[in-house]
């Protein structure tokens, strides 16, 4: 055990002290689970002769959801332990895989999906759904504008999140306290009081609102490529 499991053990789970946490996070715990049904059934759509056939686009998102099932299961386990500064980031990732799959599901197979498996940065690519004579770069800013639409929380949650990816105020909020007489005191691990209600409340939210979203669209394309199935059987 390391020191810091060890200190920690010594004090209540976040589920143990705020058991009104536990509903939603036993959905995370479900939301989980379902990735390996998707993956399931994207692999399993029988083509001829029993074959299973995997295009580009479902290499991209068997690789989303692979990190994204890694994602939730760090975050379970970190939040329950007051590990924020884990847990916390995986949702702006979480939400990076969203923004992704979003423009996926708008501008279709093409271009986004040959970039996305070349492993060239997104950021310099024109935007595939740019009006005639643009040339907008798909930066996060032009992904956000194209995925707030369908998910109204995308941007607060982009932003608070991107807050603990970078080290800034919030981690030292967390860390060390200044009295009104000016006396300077911390702890470290942090203290588990620099973690409000609120604050855990919003996170576990943000993360089940951003694995939600790469679920849904996630099964959008599997149902997608069930329905083609049926062709392929009759030919």
């Amino acid at each position: 055990m390391t020191k810091y499991s060890d200190y920690r053990s010594n004090g209540p789970a976040v589920l143990e002290l705020h058991r009104e946490l536990r509903p939603a996070y036993d959905n995370l715990i479900c939301c989980h689970d379902r990735h390996f049904d998707l993956v399931k059934a994207i692999c399993g759509t029988n083509g001829p002769d029993e074959t299973t056939p995997l295009f580009q686009c479902d290499l991209v998102i068997l690789s989303v959801l692979n990190r994204s099932l890694d994602l939730v299961d760090g975050f379970l386990w970190s939040f329950n332990r007051w590990n924020l500064s884990t847990s916390a980031p995986a949702v702006r990732m979480q939400v990076d895989n969203v923004l992704r799959l979003a423009l996926l599901s708008q501008a279709g197979p093409g271009p986004v999906v040959d970039v996305l498996l070349s492993g060239g940065p997104l950021h310099k690519e024109i935007d595939p759904l740019a009006l005639p004579g643009q040339k907008t770069k798909l930066t996060d800013k032009c992904l956000r504008e194209h995925a707030r639409d369908r998910f109204p929380w995308l941007d607060l949650v982009y932003e608070k999140s991107s807050g603990w990816v970078h080290f800034s105020s919030v981690h030292i909020a967390v860390t060390m306290k200044v009295t009104g007489d000016g006396r300077i005191y911390g702890r470290f691990p942090s203290d588990i009081s620099g973690y409000s209600f609120e604050f855990l409340e919003q996170v576990l939210w943000a993360m089940s609102e951003s694995t939600g979203g790469v679920l849904e669209i996630a099964t959008e394309f599997a149902e997608a490529k069930r329905h083609a199935s049926v062709g392929w059987e009759r030919g």
